[in-house]
């Protein structure tokens, strides 16, 4: 009760200060900043009056809103990268004006330093803790497996983000689980966001315009999730010219084309596939070996968007993303095929009501989906599971003037979840169907947040989210008792049958010290509604998604932490240590040897407790000169306490890694040659071995320890990449480029694995087995743009 009345007040406060703080005698200048090659909308451009300390930021629409007492003004102008343009404006009346920037990204001279180092001042001012934006070209050279570049992986290297394993595009954020980050692509989840079972990602870079990591700080218009939210932008096409770009690789190729459509619209289309089968077919043959199987092993994956401006104050855009993973087996006995997939639609409306408002309607379809396929001697097994998800959110901001801007709105999602649909077939006869039942359920959310600049040196963000789950039917409930015994079971017809509401409020703060540092802190309660069940140390494809039910209530967490920043300009450096605690509530786990698959009872499987993860996360990045790049270093600490676990105890949960490790570089040579290289080390990973064993009827039987009481051996490895860049030239639009890496150059093999054998002349005696998947990996890449 006294968190609803605090998430209340907090509500009341953010509408009286928007109310008191209109005044008159001011005007509005505003409008888009884009980049003046493409016409790409520039996200986070900076706008204002720097020797007076005023100044906002362009949305995710490039749109931007600076209101200003009646009066001359010199405006400036900047963008990472881009040359900042000083634009003298009388405002006497309410003017939109807007920006196109010019990138000067082959100079490195006065303006692109100046640019950085503007960007670099929100490091200190803003109030955000714990999150980054990760710039798409810095991700281009960095070192890569097999020489594809991965965005996943490169968030991997940030302070506070753990990877799962080797290789594994999955990631844990401050003792989250990788079920609790939400991964969005144009606003749209994107459910299994990795190929080949997790080693390179689903984002095709030639797609991507812009990400951003929060891990601290979430704004209240995302929800969902525990842990963190990944929002990734896809490019909308170039507006001015047309434009292609793409790779030959060691393992896949990439190709991306965009170009203008009339005057007043553009487009993207950007596609990969991967020819692992074909390359693996080819070793066969040099070594003139031949095979009666017939396998296949690929993905590939379709990234499009257009946008349509409609007018002065409107625009639509329209996106979408297919990505699939194909893998089969064939010979004379038996044939095999799984396919897994993500596919995303996205429909948005920007309108602008006035200088000051700016709103966005936004509707997704998201849809997951794998299926197994088996034959063998005219008998074939099926297996089918999706999870559906349809979505329409409303998006308002208002600049009410350059100390206040406040956003609010609501979002509806329907989760629509068929965990399995299993088919027996023999001599092409139907002998057996099992489904488990699937579950429907309505996620809907209200918020709101402001900006809230008290002085130069105080500032606020606060907000607050409310948020509510409806389970509906028809539905077969299992009632359970406190042993998770089934007592019986009831049936609910269509309708709502249960729900759950929470109060979600955010809150964060900065206090500059001087130009150059500033001590943030923050307070985050988060709500999450669908789970994972996911019963290994590594998630897989065919995990199965959950929705909480009368059984399983929804996972909640809190989050605070402090933090100190700062920026030495003089060196272009920026360093931060941010301290965090994290508690979890109706945190869930499996029991021993639990049954996942084609299990009606999941929630019989379930343990329910608490959770807590703490730690300290320093990072010290480098902005200008010839090298750049970061050095992070995390200490942590992931725990679980859970009555039927571990006699109640605590132990760690198997994201927990104490200490985490990275170090990033790119030197530019010169305008043409850079060179990056990363090392990342961690401890290794919580695993339950066996300690011993006793004989049953003459079957040996392990005898394991407490849960998550060993560890894998620690982890590290160093990467290296050299990429040579075409002569450039101002008359010549055709650029290329090769990119020669080296994966684990010292050749560590790291624990993907621990697998225990017997001897085979002793079978009394038990040894361990590491099991790695990759020592060295050189690769080869040739990108071309047009």
């Amino acid at each position: 009760m006294i968190r609803y009345k605090i998430s209340l007040a907090l509500l009341c406060l953010i509408f009286t200060t928007i109310l008191s703080a209109q005044s008159e005698g001011k005007f509005t200048l505003s409008g888009r900043i884009i980049d003046s090659s493409s016409g790409e909308d520039l996200i986070s451009a900076s706008i204002g009056i720097p020797e007076k300390a005023i100044g906002t930021v362009t949305n995710e629409y490039g749109f931007y809103s600076l209101t200003l007492p009646k009066g001359k003004f010199d405006i400036q102008f900047s963008y990472l990268g881009y040359e900042t343009q000083i634009i003298p404006v009388d405002l006497f009346e309410n003017i939109k004006l807007n920006i196109e920037l010019s990138e000067k990204s082959n100079v490195i001279g006065e303006v692109v330093i100046d640019a950085k180092r503007e960007k670099t001042k929100e490091h200190v001012a803003s109030t955000e803790m714990g999150s980054v934006t990760v710039n798409i070209e810095t991700v281009k050279k960095l070192p890569a497996l097999f020489g594809e570049i991965d965005i996943i992986k490169t968030i991997q290297l940030l302070p506070g983000v753990k990877s799962i394993g080797e290789g594994s595009s999955g990631f844990f954020v401050r003792g989250g689980n990788v079920d609790q980050n939400l991964v969005l692509l144009d606003e749209a989840p994107i459910y299994n966001a990795s190929h080949v079972l997790g080693f390179f990602s689903s984002f095709n870079p030639d797609a991507i315009k812009d990400m951003k990591l929060y891990k601290g700080t979430i704004p209240a218009n995302y929800g969902g999730r525990l842990s963190s939210v990944l929002d990734i932008r896809m490019k909308e096409g170039n507006a001015k010219k047309f434009g292609l770009s793409g790779g030959i690789g060691t393992l896949m190729s990439r190709l991306a084309v965009e170009a203008p459509i009339g005057n007043n619209a553009s487009f993207m289309l950007a596609g990969r596939r991967s020819y692992i089968d074909v390359v693996a077919k080819t070793v066969q043959a040099i070594r003139g070996k031949k095979s009666d199987e017939d396998n296949e092993f690929f993905f590939y994956d379709l990234n499009a968007k257009t946008n349509v401006k409609l007018g002065d104050s409107d625009r639509m855009f329209a996106s979408g993303y297919f990505g699939r993973d194909v893998l089969g087996f064939s010979n004379d006995e038996f044939n095999s095929r799984v396919e897994w997939g993500n596919t995303t639609g996205t429909y948005r409306w920007n309108h602008i009501f006035s200088p000051k408002v700016f709103s966005n309607l936004t509707y997704y379809y998201s849809n997951y989906d794998y299926f197994f396929d088996f034959e063998q001697d005219l008998v074939r097994f099926k297996w089918d599971s999706n999870l559906r998800e349809h979505s329409v959110k409303a998006d308002f901001g208002i600049y009410v003037n350059p100390n206040n801007t406040l956003k609010f709105g609501a979002q509806t999602i329907l989760h629509d979840i068929a965990p399995g649909d299993i088919e027996s077939i023999e001599a092409g006869e139907i002998k057996q169907t099992f489904n488990i039942q699937k579950n429907k359920s309505y996620e809907s959310a209200v918020y709101a947040s402001n900006e809230h600049v008290v002085s130069d040196k105080l500032k606020f963000d606060y907000g607050l989210r409310f948020s509510m789950l409806n389970n509906v039917g028809p539905q077969e409930i299992y009632n359970l008792d406190e042993n998770y015994e089934v007592i019986d079971t009831s049936n609910v017809d269509k309708g709502i049958y249960n729900t759950y509401t929470n109060f979600e409020p955010r809150f964060g703060m900065r206090y500059q010290l001087n130009e150059e540092s500033s001590i943030k802190a923050n307070y985050n309660r988060t709500a999450q509604y669908i789970q994972l069940a996911s019963n290994g140390n590594f998630s897989t494809p065919f995990d199965i998604w959950f929705s909480s039910t009368r059984q399983i209530k929804p996972q909640l967490a809190d989050q605070i932490g402090l933090g100190y920043f700062r920026n030495i300009n003089k060196y272009g450096l920026s360093l931060s240590a941010e301290v965090y605690y994290r508690k979890f509530y109706n945190s869930i786990d499996f029991k021993d040897h639990a049954e996942l698959l084609l299990n009606e009872n999941l929630e019989g499987e379930l343990r329910v407790g608490d959770g807590r993860a703490y730690g300290l996360e320093l990072m010290a990045k480098k902005n200008t000169g010839t090298l750049t790049g970061w050095i992070s270093y995390t200490y942590s600490k992931t725990q679980k306490q859970i009555p039927t676990i571990n006699n109640g105890n605590w132990y760690n949960a198997k994201q927990d890694k104490p200490h985490d490790f990275s170090l990033v570089a790119i030197f530019e040579a010169d305008d043409r040659v850079s060179l990056g290289t990363n090392f990342v080390y961690s401890t290794g990973s919580p695993v339950t071995l066996p300690t011993g064993r006793y004989d049953f009827g003459g079957v040996p039987v392990p005898v394991y320890s407490e849960r998550n009481a060993a560890r894998l051996p620690d982890f590290y490895r160093l990467d290296f990449s050299i990429t040579i860049q075409s002569k450039k030239n101002k008359n010549r639009r055709f650029q290329s480029e090769c990119v020669i890496s080296l994966y684990n150059v010292l050749g560590r093999k790291n624990a993907f694995a621990i697998n225990f054998k017997q001897e085979e002349n002793d079978p009394n005696v038990t040894y361990a087995e590491k099991q790695s998947i990759f020592g060295r990996v050189p690769s080869f890449t040739y990108n071309i743009k047009f």
